[in-house]
């Protein structure tokens, strides 16, 4: 099976899904707790910014701006340390994660609305909680000002046109 070239790797955001692997046991609420801890670690040392998350028993939403470094050089080490913390916890070897991932580039400022919407009902439409804002593991009490969200994503000024093009992208205009 031929793999696919990623088409960008900066500039862009990107809306990220990655898998658990095959047989793999879901993932904790202390697990879940790990996985960000990664994700925040990873954002301090590469350049990218978090515009929202959502880490679900099997998977995982991000919606990632890269500003320096490549997206995949940026989700391998996200995965690799989450992988690593929590195979320590669990006392395994192997892999957590498939070894793909799935990403889409929000064209507009529409697909970034819509993704964050999507990430944000991601657990209510599994059934988890009966509100976007009472999933811990989610930036969506950050935009709903109704609690303080483990990770706090960072702010990126749109116009408001949800027709408007994001590139030159956002944070790098004057």
């Amino acid at each position: 099976m031929s793999r696919l070239r990623r088409i960008e790797q900066q500039d862009r955001i990107f809306f990220v899904t990655s898998n658990l692997a095959k047989g793999v046991p879901n993932l904790s609420a202390p697990e879940r707790d790990l996985v960000l801890n990664s994700l925040s670690d990873t954002r301090a040392t590469h350049g990218f910014l978090l515009l929202g998350y959502v880490v679900m028993p099997d998977h995982v939403h991000a919606l990632l701006a890269v500003v320096s470094g490549s997206l995949s050089d940026i989700v391998h080490l996200w995965k690799s340390k989450t992988a690593r913390s929590v195979q320590k916890t669990r006392r395994k070897r192997g892999p957590l994660w498939q070894a793909r991932y799935f990403d889409f580039i929000c064209r507009r400022t529409r697909d970034v609305a819509n993704k964050l919407e999507y990430i944000h009902q991601n657990p209510v439409v599994a059934g988890l909680v009966k509100w976007p804002g009472g999933w811990l593991w989610s930036s969506a009490g950050y935009y709903a000002n109704t609690c303080s969200p483990l990770i706090v994503p960072d702010p990126v000024d749109f116009s408001g046109d949800p027709d408007e093009l994001l590139w030159p992208a956002p944070w790098t205009r004057r």
